[in-house]
Formats: C-alpha cells, sequence, structure tokens
C-alpha cells in the first residue's frame, strides 16, 4: 500500500468527487457472506457497493460446486449451490446495490473526513465510508496431481475440477480422485447417473463425514461403486480424439491398474491466495482477519466477516458468514454516521425499508 490506514491520514479527499460517489459500504466479495452483507445494509437503509474478482456473484459456491446440496442452511431441508447464491442475489438486488465484478480489489486508503479510497485491479477508484471484507478464503484454484499434465486438459476433454452440470456425468464411466468431502459427496451423488464410478485415494481413511464414508461403503459393498485405495494418480490415457479414455493409477509397491473413464473428476482440493489482502495493515491469524466482537479489524471502519474473519470459537459455516455480516453492519453503521447508532430491525414487524421492494 501506499500509505498505511493505521496513520493519521494525510491524503486530501478530491472535491472534485461528488457526495453521490461515495458509498456507506463497500464489500469485497460477493460470496454468500457478502450478499447478506448487501441485504443487512439495505436494512440499515446504507448505501453499498460490492467488488469481486470472479465473472459472477456466489464465491466458491458458483464456482466450484454449484450442484452440490447443502443441508445446514436454516429454512432449507436441502438446498443446491445454485439455488442458494440465486435466492441471496435476488434478496440483496431488492436494494439495488452496485456490483463490480471481473475486478480486484488491490488498495484501500483512508483520505481525509472519514472516506476510504478502494482501488481495483482495473484501475478504478471507488469511495466508501466504511468497508466490509467477505472474501472468503480468497482466489483460489483446484489442485490436480501433475500441474503440468493437467494443463493441457479440461472439460472438453473430459478433465473435471468440479461438477457444474451434472448431466455431464449421465451414464459416463467416471473416475474421481479425493478423498476428502467433495470427493465422497459426489461418490453419493453421482452413483446412480454414472454408468460405473470409481473413486481413488491415495490413503485408506477418508477425511469426510462419517455417514457419507460409511454410504460410500455401502455402495461398495453393493459393488455399485469402487473404491480404490491406497493408490495414487499415475498417469492420464486419450483415445485419437484427445479425449480421456482411461487413467492408471499405483500403489506404493508400484502396482498399477488401469481404469476405463471418459470422465475424470480431480477434487483434491484447492489453494487459496488472499492477493494484496496480505499487503495491508490487517491483524492475521494464519490466513484469515482477526476481529474484534463487533467484527471490525483493527483499522478503523474496515470489518470482515465469513471465513476470512478470525474471533475465538469461529465455527466456518455459511449461517456463521449469515450471523457475522449482521453483527459487521450494526457497528459499522456508528462510523458511518457519527453520533447515530444502528436500529435492531424486526423485519417482521417494520418490513422492508423504502429502498428494498
Amino acid at each position: 500500500m501506499g500509505q498505511t490506514m493505521l496513520e493519521d491520514p494525510e491524503v486530501e479527499f478530491d472535491s472534485l468527487v461528488d457526495e453521490e460517489q461515495i458509498e456507506d459500504i463497500t464489500v469485497i466479495g460477493a460470496g454468500p457472506a457478502g450478499l447478506f452483507t448487501v441485504f443487512s445494509a439495505g436494512i440499515q437503509e446504507a448505501k453499498c457497493r460490492v467488488i469481486d474478482s470472479m465473472p459472477q456473484v456466489g464465491g466458491q459456491l458458483t464456482a466450484l460446486y454449484p450442484e452440490k446440496i447443502i443441508y445446514d442452511v436454516p429454512g432449507f431441508p436441502t438446498v443446491t449451490a445454485k439455488d442458494l447464491v440465486d435466492r441471496l442475489h435476488e434478496q440483496a438486488m431488492q436494494f439495488s446495490p452496485k456490483i463490480h465484478l471481473n475486478e480486484t480489489v488491490v488498495n484501500v486508503e483512508r483520505l481525509k473526513h472519514r472516506v476510504l479510497q478502494v482501488t481495483t485491479s482495473a484501475g478504478n477508484l471507488y469511495y466508501s465510508r466504511s468497508v466490509i471484507i467477505a472474501a472468503g478464503i480468497g482466489a483460489f484454484s483446484p489442485r490436480v496431481p501433475d500441474e503440468e499434465v493437467f494443463a493441457t486438459y479440461g472439460e472438453e476433454q473430459g478433465v473435471y475440477t468440479a461438477v457444474r452440470d451434472k448431466s455431464r456425468f449421465k451414464g459416463r464411466d467416471v473416475v474421481i480422485l479425493g478423498g476428502g468431502d467433495s470427493a465422497v459427496d459426489w461418490v453419493l451423488g453421482l452413483a446412480e447417473e454414472a454408468n460405473s464410478l470409481a473413486v481413488v485415494h491415495r490413503r485408506n481413511e477418508f477425511r469426510a463425514q462419517g455417514h457419507s464414508v460409511a454410504k460410500m461403503k455401502e455402495l461398495a459393498a453393493a459393488g455399485t461403486v469402487r473404491v480404490i485405495t491406497p493408490y495414487n494418480y499415475k498417469s492420464i490415457h486419450t483415445d485419437a480424439s484427445g479425449h480421456v479414455c482411461a487413467v492408471t493409477v499405483e500403489d506404493k509397491s508400484g502396482e498399477a491398474l488401469e481404469l476405463k473413464c471418459d470422465r475424470l473428476l480431480c477434487l483434491l482440493g484447492f489453494k487459496n491466495d488472499l492477493g494484496p489482502i496480505v499487503e495491508w495493515d490487517l491483524r492475521f491469524e494464519e490466513s484469515s482477519i482477526k476481529v474484534d466482537p463487533d467484527m471490525q479489524t483493527n483499522i478503523p471502519g474496515v470489518f470482515a466477516v465469513g471465513d476470512i474473519a478470525a474471533y475465538p470459537q469461529k465455527i466456518k459455516l455459511i449461517l456463521t458468514g449469515f450471523a457475522d455480516a449482521s453483527i459487521a453492519v450494526q457497528n459499522a453503521i456508528p462510523y458511518i454516521r457519527p453520533g447515530k447508532k444502528a436500529s435492531h430491525v424486526f423485519t417482521s414487524v417494520r418490513g422492508l425499508p423504502s429502498g428494498g421492494k
């Protein structure tokens, strides 16, 4: 950063910038926590802007597992990640926030008159009275067993790192690489869709929910899926058109198995990168930002919510991010409007503010 946000600001606010250009709250990140932050801001009649580096809203839910079923969102016995994002987006848009996609926030600078200047990778300058960081785990990219080899393969060749359209696996010979929750969840999710299904993991033990592993073992016992452990990926095979047709895996002794597949699904987790945020003057705890009980960081006017926020006994769930968002907005109001407290709003009594639909 050109100037630390903790210092007394020396930068004069540009008088050429119209007051109308200053939002009350700028939200960094348009995942579930970010979208609910926008809605919470609307409830408090605060003008809001949201910025995200991805081309669409939804964060991990949209990018990595839009068809995955989520069971622990209150009010939804089951809901797909895509449907949840659609509902959150619809809820947030009631207040007509300004949304900027394909832009990464690279700098936040304190100006005089309690104004924050937000600079993005597109070279745009946005002005705000507060900032709420809802960046999740930051930018992320899927892990693959061989970066150089897998750089040449994509979905057109039958190699996937996420299930964005379940129908693409229907009637196919599918091999899943991985041993975590996503891998086991998609073993269960595709067992009835695939022509054949095998899951390959480098250990005998799976790092997934116990009940899910038990269901997977039941399917294996019934002959519906093959569970191949402890084996590692060795090589990929393609047909004359360049489409995947098989994958070879091997155990520690070097014993190899060739598995027929026309859909290879790599679910080995992902690498995350917080990007420019780590250069700011924020207090970090590992890869998360430390916040006070009011969700404020060590920088006045800058808050953090969702997976990126760290506080004692934090549980990283979507519903926790929703609560973080409400608390952050509630406590941002006195900063935005000095001398004014946020009113505790029961929408069941008051309904939506006039800005909502």
